[in-house]
């Protein structure tokens, strides 16, 4: 089971169907304030939303894509046989964006290391810059999406709840408006 916060508000729990594996379960707590509805297509109800072969669609968009779910995966399916999405969200959930977050534990919610994404830009090193990243920023990535790409928080920027910066592995050495770093490109930009 995994706990569904609508800003910093828990609102329901996740969990694998008890009888059809591959389904899942998601249901409201008997109150909530409104406006933390996890969905328009999910308003608050006492009766739970059952969702068939795979995570409710509004759950499936926080999971990473493509190489960074690659690489969790591949660390996680090491230690836990039975490694599911379920698993992964709790892995990401933490770290957003948007307002829904995944976790059982409040005090782990945007609890994230941060970097200098200054720093990053500056670099001009020839190691692969991206497999770091990967390898430090993955667990608190929770991004969509195939590009390669990892969240990181800037340590420059003031307040607890600052913006993420996604840091995207680029392979096009044309493109005019990216800084070269260690043989690929990177971009910070702000996300909301």
């Amino acid at each position: 089971m995994l706990n569904v916060w609508v800003t910093s508000h828990a609102v329901g729990s996740l969990d694998r169907h008890p009888v059809e594996p591959g389904d899942y379960t998601f249901a409201y707590r008997s109150a909530i304030e409104a406006g933390e509805d996890v969905s328009l297509t999910m308003p608050w109800s006492l009766e739970s939303y059952p969702f068939t072969n795979g995570l409710h669609p509004v759950f499936q968009m926080n999971l990473p894509e493509g190489r960074l779910r690659e690489s969790l995966e591949l660390s996680f399916r090491k230690r836990v046989k039975s490694f599911d999405s379920l698993m992964l969200l709790e892995v990401v959930g933490r770290s957003q964006i948007g307002r829904l977050r995944f976790a059982n534990d409040p005090g782990v919610i945007d609890q994230v290391p941060l970097q200098s994404v200054a720093e990053l830009v500056a670099y001009d090193g020839s190691e692969d810059l991206l497999s770091d990243l990967l390898d430090r920023f993955a667990s608190v990535s929770g991004v969509s999406g195939v590009q390669p790409k990892v969240l990181i928080r800037d340590q420059m920027s003031s307040g607890l709840y600052s913006s993420p910066k996604s840091v995207e592995g680029h392979l096009q050495r044309s493109h005019p408006y990216r800084q070269g770093v260690g043989g690929k490109f990177i971009s910070a930009s702000g996300c909301q």
